[in-house]
């Protein structure tokens, strides 16, 4: 096969038009067996714009795969030769497909909900078994840290605990934070930075219990609320990067700041640049942490 980067034919061909336009006429004549071959010989083709298109990086190459051979299934029979060549249609197909199949993963990216869902509704759904519940709340109280030492900021705290606990964690951010205001005499700010560092304490501990996640990528965050978190995959590794993203869902991107005790305030200027120190504090916790519930 010649091309403009192997004048000489050493170029590979990943899609043979004539064989894949007679398993088309085959298949639209009647014989179901042809469509396997159709579909293994479009399999180069797709595989070559997924990874020209750098679709890999909100869906797996599998995933991706796996939607488009779906849709050729469907629409395979539909092919019509005096339209267009069949190399134009399947590859138009695919790239449908592959637009498709990003943009549900983008919309979805953001639609986790704060602890695992199942796991979560344990805390209030179980009436007739609160041995789950119970082990639950005592995990938290048990291992729970603080690095705060104002007496009403610890209390809100401690609050805050009770208060995910008692409600499944169905209270709204705002909503603990404006509570904590009325109660301890926090500002608006300072309850807020106190709501998310708590909030990241409990899932910290309970991550290890969630059920397992597929590994977050970069580009699945794109277009979300959750954009900002990206920029710092280059710095953790596959797993600790997903966990980030989880343990950070919806929680202010000023908490990198905030979790070193030795910064003062949120604002980036007045403090170091953010680094691996800041992510690993988010994923570990802080070394001189103590127990909240002494």
């Amino acid at each position: 096969m010649f091309s403009k980067h192997h004048p000489n034919g050493n170029a590979s061909q990943h899609f043979d038009d004539q064989q894949v336009s007679k398993l088309i006429s085959r298949y639209q004549a009647g014989d179901p067996e042809a469509l396997a071959g159709i579909i293994a010989s479009t399999q180069e083709r797709a595989k070559t714009l997924i990874r020209f298109h750098g679709t890999a990086r909100f869906l797996s190459e599998p995933e991706l795969l796996s939607d488009v051979n779906w849709k050729l299934m469907r629409v395979v029979d539909r092919y019509d030769a005096s339209k267009g060549s069949v190399f134009t249609f399947l590859s138009q197909v695919i790239m449908t497909t592959l637009c498709t199949s990003v943009t549900t993963a983008r919309r979805n990216a953001h639609r986790y909900v704060e602890l695992d869902e199942d796991f979560a509704r344990s805390l209030a759904a179980k009436e007739n078994d609160r041995s789950v519940a119970d082990d639950l709340v005592h995990k938290i109280k048990a291992n729970v840290k603080t690095v705060l030492t104002n007496e009403r900021e610890v209390a809100a705290q401690k609050w805050f605990v009770d208060s995910f606990t008692d409600d499944g964690f169905a209270a709204r951010r705002h909503q603990c934070a404006n509570a904590a205001v009325a109660i301890y005499g926090l500002s608006h700010s300072r309850s807020r930075e106190i709501f998310d560092l708590t909030m990241l304490e409990v899932r910290r501990l309970l991550y290890d219990d969630l059920k397992r996640r597929s590994p977050i990528v970069p580009g699945q965050l794109y277009g979300t609320r959750s954009a900002w978190m990206a920029r710092y995959q280059p710095l953790l590794s596959p797993a600790e990067f997903t966990k980030f993203v989880v343990l950070m869902r919806d929680l202010a991107p000023y908490l990198l700041l905030t979790i070193d005790p030795t910064n003062h305030g949120h604002r980036q200027d007045r403090n170091p640049a953010i680094g691996r120190k800041n992510l690993e504090l988010i994923l570990d916790g802080c070394p001189d942490a103590v127990p909240l519930f002494k």
